[in-house]
């Protein structure tokens, strides 16, 4: 394992990806000409069209978001001040990034296809596809080692390690848990998986930040004893 985080090493592990995003942009290019002048970009709880953009837009719109994204993530932890942190979950933090992309290019994929006449139902995709994210977020969670930009951060966790390491673990938990539901919500209807989304990602975000808190005092109340 590397001492630091540097920019070469994790291109030399992610080249894949660049591979994965220039493979999308080459498909866009591809059926650019038989695609509608004005394409399908969002759907309602019904599944329904409901907001259409440019041809241009449609094609390279959410391939370029994901690109940007993946390259911030790639980039920030040069310049965290907890750097040296990194190497400690190097794997885990390629998985997350991984993750990221085989989400947003498989959205990316379907929208395509929609567009393209097949007949696709993109709400009965996309709140399994974020289960899934939610369950890899919740199996790496408790390896993230302290930083400024990956993992839960509550001015608790980023002031005590030991509150760090027990609200990762908690919310790797809820995240995993969370994920599962998701993924088993494809026998509701689309309401009420948009609901269940709502409230499982706004409840672990409360939860979570809750929790480190209340591990933070106990942890003061300890050492003033």
């Amino acid at each position: 394992m590397s001492d630091k985080y540097t920019l070469k090493t994790e291109l030399k592990h992610e080249w894949y990806i660049f591979l994965m995003i220039a493979a999308v942009f080459l498909l866009g290019v591809m059926v650019y000409p038989t695609l509608p002048e004005q394409v399908a970009i969002h759907w309602n709880l019904e599944g329904e069209p409901d907001d259409y953009g440019s041809r241009f837009y449609g094609v390279f719109g959410l391939p370029l978001l994901t690109l940007g994204i993946y390259l911030l993530l790639l980039f920030v932890p040069v310049i965290d001040p907890r750097r040296r942190n990194y190497p400690q979950f190097a794997k885990v933090y390629r998985w997350i990034k991984l993750g990221f992309v085989l989400f947003m290019l498989g959205l990316h994929l379907a929208t395509l296809a929609y567009n393209l006449g097949y007949k696709i139902a993109l709400d009965r995709l996309v709140f399994p596809a974020v289960g899934l994210l939610f369950v890899l977020l919740g199996r790496g969670m408790p390896r993230i080692a302290p930083n400024y930009f990956v993992g839960i951060q509550t001015p608790w966790t980023l002031a005590n390690t030991e509150v760090w390491s027990k609200t990762h673990r908690f919310g790797g938990k809820l995240f995993f848990w969370s994920g599962i539901l998701l993924i088993g919500s494809t026998v509701l209807t689309s309401r009420v998986r948009f609901w269940l989304l709502l409230v499982l990602t706004i409840g672990t975000a409360l939860a979570t930040a809750v929790y480190s808190y209340l591990c933070f005092r106990q942890t003061e109340r300890g050492k003033a004893e």
